[in-house]
C-alpha cells in the first residue's frame, strides 16, 4: 500500500484554501457592491438586498418615498445623495415595484 507524501498533502490544502479565500472575497465584494447600490433606499427591497436590509447593512429610511401605488417615486425631489452631494429622487429599479433612492445629480462638462 502506497502512502501519501507530506508535500502532496500540503499542495492539496493550499489549493483548497486558495479557492476558499477566493469564494469568501467574491462574496464580500458582492455584498459591498449591493450595499452601495441600495444605500439610502426608501422602499422595501426584495431578494438579497432585502436580506441586507433586514440585517441592517442597507438602510430603509432614505430621503425619498414612493407615491401611492408604489410604482412611481417622488420625481425630481431634491435630496442629499449617499456621497453627501446634492441629488434627486429617482427609481433605480429596472422592473417591478419602485425602489426610490437619492441619486447624485451630475452635470455634463459639455454644456
Amino acid at each position: 500500500m502506497q502512502t501519501l507524501k507530506p508535500w502532496k498533502k500540503k499542495g492539496f490544502f493550499g489549493v483548497v484554501s486558495s479557492w476558499l479565500l477566493l469564494i469568501v472575497a467574491s462574496g464580500a465584494m458582492v455584498t459591498v457592491f449591493t450595499a452601495i447600490t441600495y444605500a439610502r433606499s426608501c422602499s422595501k427591497l426584495t431578494g438579497f438586498p432585502l436580506l441586507l436590509q433586514k440585517v441592517g447593512i442597507v438602510s430603509a429610511n432614505g430621503p425619498c418615498a414612493s407615491k401611492a401605488g408604489g410604482a412611481i417615486c417622488q420625481g425630481g425631489t431634491a435630496c442629499t445623495a449617499p456621497s453627501t452631494k446634492p441629488g434627486k429622487c429617482k427609481n433605480i429599479n429596472v422592473t417591478g415595484p419602485a425602489n426610490c433612492a437619492c441619486v447624485e445629480t451630475t452635470i455634463s462638462p459639455l454644456r
